[in-house]
């Protein structure tokens, strides 16, 4: 029992000399205080795919208005046919969305931080007409799922550096 303990106390010590701060949890450890409750989602695309990434970011950031800070989504995806069958039919697809960001200021209408995340979900295409359908919508909520992810942590990295500056 007291090797674990001292295990533990060791691990806190190094962690605590390395400058590690937890991004998720800012009262742990002296971390930093992300928040991520003052920045609205704008999507700057109508479709479908489009609306499942706002969805995935909304369910992630919280349906946040009247904030000071407006995180402008522009997704770009598309389709590649990756296996083409015997009878040249193509039997599983790449689908890759792009997606650009910027985070500005509401008051200023600077734009304060853009970056670009890429996201890429891989499907197979049954015969069932069906079945296609399924998976193709399948593989839009995993793209979007993925890239609202990154476009987090590229939000939450961005914020600590910028509050611990």
């Amino acid at each position: 029992m007291k090797t674990r303990t001292g295990f533990i106390l060791a691990t806190a010590l190094i962690l605590a000399a390395c400058g590690f701060k937890p991004m998720h949890a800012p009262n742990a450890f002296g971390g930093s205080n992300v928040s991520l409750k003052n920045i609205t989602v704008e999507m700057q695309a109508n479709e479908k795919i489009d609306f499942l990434l706002a969805q995935a970011l909304r369910d992630r950031m919280g349906d946040n208005s009247a904030t000071p800070y407006i995180l402008r989504v522009t997704p770009k995806s598309n389709r590649a046919s990756l296996g083409i069958g015997a009878d040249d039919v193509a039997t599983r697809y790449d689908l890759v969305m792009n997606t650009k960001i910027e985070l500005v200021d509401a008051k200023t209408g600077d734009i304060v931080f853009r970056n670009k995340v890429r996201s890429i979900s891989t499907y197979g295409a049954p015969r069932d007409p069906y079945g296609t359908v399924a998976a193709q919508a399948n593989a839009d909520e995993q793209v979007a799922a993925e890239a609202a992810d990154q476009i987090i942590a590229k939000l939450a990295i961005y914020q600590a550096r910028s509050t611990s500056k």
